[in-house]
């Protein structure tokens, strides 16, 4: 399971571009972050909602859901890109 940053854009795989991502590398990453990060992933990325649609959910305005996202996808390419403890 690679994260799509966009309807319309292609996956994102950390390392060697092709590189694929393992989906329990990406729960374990996804897991790792704040609540507020993986809460603006799940209504924008995994629920597919627009940025209107999560402001609206999440009672923002829509800057801040844009601001949110982008932070908490800096974060799981951070999480992802760092070794797991003992490898």
């Amino acid at each position: 399971m690679a994260l799509r940053t966009g309807k319309n854009s292609e996956p994102y795989s950390p390392g060697v571009p092709g590189d694929a991502v393992r989906p329990v590398t990406v729960a374990r990453a996804f897991r790792a972050l704040p609540s507020a990060h993986r809460e603006i992933l799940t209504e924008t990325v995994f629920r597919e909602r627009s940025v209107n649609e999560a402001a609206v959910r999440l009672g923002l305005s829509v800057d801040e859901v844009k601001a949110r996202v982008y932070h908490a996808l800096r974060a799981l390419r951070v999480a992802l890109d760092t070794p797991e403890p003992g490898r």
